[in-house]
């Protein structure tokens, strides 16, 4: 037999080629609803959630198991905000101005507007002060601006009214989560910061913000991601 036969004989079968591992994206899209993952690509679009990625957003698909839509969406952020290592969770939160408020979660007012402040650096402190004696307006002041928190026209809100007995004024109304942001946002316009926080779409039991752009904003709003469904309503808020 002839080295060529030799060589050809001895050739064994090759085994069929092996299919390339399945990235971690195509396997958290597989543990998503579609929905989510709609959701998901909007707020990345939106520039948020920028470490939603490989691992990140396979461990947050895996862990995610909440049947409503609006919980699933608060509970994906929640998995990625709430990360273990406190680093990086206040990079994030910092980062997209994550602010989240629960039913039930005890606050006070003044508690509220230094978790407020501490995402708005930029405002150099936001307090919260009453103007003109006793009887004057609550405000929230930010530097030599300042802008009145209460609205006798203030909507009602599925969050809890936030108790402001701290400031030893038993007699003063109470003042909703909402209207303590419209009043940052007032406060961001004065200062000349044209970001401003903005509702998600949150569920029953929480109240989310992050602080976008209006063309960010009115984007998510056009595809139903804010809890404000109207473009007036986000305008309204954000005080653009």
């Amino acid at each position: 037999m002839s080295h060529r036969e030799s060589a050809v004989t001895d050739v064994s079968p090759s085994a069929p080629p092996s299919s390339p591992p399945a990235s971690k994206q195509r396997l958290a899209a597989q543990l998503l609803e579609p929905a989510d993952v709609g959701f998901l690509d909007a707020l990345r679009k939106a520039g948020l959630i920028a470490e939603l990625e490989e691992d990140e957003l396979l461990r947050v698909a895996s862990e995610v198991d909440a049947t409503d839509p609006d919980e699933r969406w608060v509970e994906l952020l929640e998995l990625y905000y709430n990360v273990a290592d406190p680093e990086r969770r206040e990079t994030r939160c910092t980062a997209d101005r994550y602010f989240v408020q629960k039913v039930g979660q005890p606050a006070t007012a003044s508690g509220l507007v230094q978790r407020l402040s501490d995402l708005q650096p930029e405002l150099g402190g936001i307090s919260l002060e009453r103007i003109g004696g006793p009887e004057g307006p609550l405000v929230l002041r930010a530097g030599e601006h300042f802008c009145a928190v209460l609205d006798e026209h203030e909507e009602e809100m599925d969050t809890d009214q936030i108790d402001l007995t701290d400031l030893d004024q038993p007699d003063v109304p109470m003042v909703t989560v909402r209207g303590l942001v419209r009043s940052t946002n007032v406060l961001l316009d004065r200062h000349g910061i044209r970001e401003r926080l903005i509702s998600l779409r949150g569920d029953d039991r929480r109240e989310i913000y992050v602080r976008l752009g209006v063309t960010e904003a009115m984007a998510l709003c056009q595809d139903g991601y804010l809890e404000d469904e109207l473009p007036e309503d986000v305008m309204e808020l954000a005080a653009w």
